[in-house]
């Protein structure tokens, strides 16, 4: 009988009368296909007293929702609603039509009459849980989603909304989860590859990111989002000729996405091509003229081409539509010749976050950087470690470049540093006892800790004025504690902002320094520190050693 309802809701009157037929000829004493084929035969069947639509009727009704006519969708429902009060799928999808119109109380107004008359429909519960979704009410969003997944366990569309709003709500390792099933029942679901994508690389997953949105791609090979977010994880995984492609195919896709033109600019910079990258972010400001970001990074390539005129109006441009751009201000000062107290909390932080996952291999690689090794070196000939430091600690300690070459040396080592990415590579060497991300001089009163020894190398070029730093130092030294570090060096009388946006200092201004925060300057030295564009950058090497407070 399931068939013959299924052929008379659809209104395929023939069908039915055959099937009626057929039941007789098998059972003839059957009263209901007695009664359904003389309901048939007296034209009563979806015209006297109808129970159900036809499903033309529906299907109308759908399609003016497909064709965006959504209030011309509810005008029919409503007079098919009037014929048909107990019929739930017309609910449902007077709910949909709220939902487009962001009516959303009166779409949950209408999921909810839907579950009245039949509380076992998943379909319902999942549009309610997107309704819910839309409404910011994430926890009862997932209460719904969870509903329609007990009723059908095997609702892939379901599992991925349920992942959705697990990701909205922090909870990355549940959405994972979520994904994954949907995927088990759904395999070839591009949406849930890509969302499962955008997690993974939240949870720094990065390899496992790409595989998922090159599985989207092979289902879907027009998914500019898709391309778009792969080069961006490609891009930290330092793979930037792929990523360049990646961020080309999305711009073959969405030629307007200024996003993709920004961070193809960003890629084509790390990879040298300054002119190519110039452009990139010429075509992001033509489709967004007040994008600041754009615009500070243009200023960034052209000073690095030497047009340092064109490098400041695009920093002023960007400070413009951005008045609290602080790196942008920053770098407008390193190329007027105003020397701020300090870089910028902001400048930094990004700075090293964005250079972390290539941070070593540039560093020592290309620009010969070996300061940390040359500390420990100078340290040792000086005669003041006699035996192993008890507590040391790493100012500014990165990716633990100079950890490594003071770990053998103290029995306890701590780092602080701003960038959250530089600490994570940092603790991938297992080489300290405690990391924090914090300034310098916050993450030493939050210690609140007596060193022995403090450290800092190629740091202070990015704070300008010390003295705060050094005051700070000399409340947690020990009676005689040390104080080795490294600056770019200058031969004036106190620090400048140089238009490379790193300060230098003179020894005049650190000997003052040193003694006015009861240290005294018992080792200096001028030395190469590391290259810059083939040039050897010339630096101070000091160790200070701490004898008390000032008379």
């Amino acid at each position: 009988m399931s068939r013959v309802r299924s052929h008379a809701k659809k209104g395929e009157t023939q069908a039915t009368r055959e099937l009626y037929k057929q039941i007789l000829d098998t059972y003839p004493q059957n009263q209901q296909a007695k009664k359904g084929l003389k309901a048939l035969q007296r034209g009563q069947v979806n015209k006297k007293n109808p129970s159900d639509p036809t499903q033309e009727q529906v299907n109308s009704v759908i399609a003016l929702y497909a064709q965006g006519q959504i209030q011309e969708a509810l005008n029919a429902i409503a007079t098919l609603i009037k014929d048909y009060p107990n019929e739930p799928l017309l609910y449902n999808i007077r709910g949909a039509c709220h939902q487009k119109l962001s009516q959303l109380e009166a779409a949950v107004m209408s999921y909810e009459q839907a579950l009245a008359i039949k509380p076992d429909y998943a379909e319902v519960y999942n549009n309610l849980g997107n309704t819910l979704k839309e409404f910011g009410q994430l926890d009862a969003a997932v209460k719904s989603y969870e509903k329609a997944l007990t009723i059908k366990p095997d609702f892939a569309e379901a599992h991925s909304n349920l992942g959705i709003t697990f990701k909205e709500l922090g909870q990355l390792d549940a959405a994972v989860k979520c994904y994954e099933h949907a995927l088990a029942i759904k395999p070839n679901f591009s949406e849930v590859h890509y969302n499962l994508g955008n997690t993974l690389k939240e949870l720094d997953q990065l390899d496992a990111a790409v595989k998922s949105y090159k599985r989207a791609l092979a289902i879907k090979p027009d998914y500019a989002d898709a391309h778009y977010n792969l080069g961006n994880a490609l891009k930290e995984l330092g793979q930037l000729a792929v990523a360049v492609k990646s961020f080309e195919q999305a711009l073959a896709i969405t030629p307007d996405n200024v996003d993709a033109h920004s961070n193809l600019g960003n890629s084509l910079k790390e990879l040298g091509q300054l002119d190519a990258a110039v452009k990139s972010y010429e075509n992001a400001l033509a489709v967004k003229a007040d994008f600041a970001e754009a615009r500070y990074n243009l200023g960034v390539t052209l000073q690095e081409l030497g047009q340092l005129e064109a490098a400041v109006m695009h920093y002023e441009q960007a400070l413009a539509i951005k008045p609290d751009y602080a790196e942008a201000q920053h770098m407008i000062n390193s190329l007027t010749g105003k020397t701020s107290q300090s870089a910028p909390k902001e400048y930094v932080k990004n700075l090293f976050n964005n250079y972390a996952d290539k941070f070593e291999d540039s560093l020592v690689n290309n620009l010969e950087y070996a300061t940390p090794s040359l500390l420990k070196k100078i340290l040792l000939n000086s005669g003041f470690v006699k035996n192993n430091i008890c507590r040391a600690v790493d100012l500014g300690c990165g990716t633990g470049l100079c950890g490594v070459e003071f770990r053998d040396l103290t029995e306890t080592l701590i780092g602080i540093d701003l960038s959250d990415k530089m600490i994570a590579k940092a603790k991938e060497k297992n080489i300290y006892d405690g990391l924090y991300v914090n300034n310098l001089i916050n993450g030493l009163k939050e210690l609140d800790s007596k060193f022995d020894l403090f450290m800092s190398s190629d740091v202070f070029v990015y704070v300008g004025d010390l003295k705060d730093l050094f005051n700070t130092v000399s409340e947690y030294t020990t009676k005689h504690s040390l104080f080795v570090f490294s600056t770019e060096d200058n031969d004036g009388d106190s620090f400048y902002l140089r238009q490379s946006g790193r300060y230098s200092h003179s020894k005049k201004y650190i000997a003052q320094l040193a003694s006015i925060s009861g240290f005294k300057l018992e080792h200096f030295e001028r030395s190469n520190l590391r290259k810059d564009k083939g040039q050897w950058i010339v630096g101070g090497i000091y160790i200070l050693r701490y004898i008390g407070p000032p008379l």
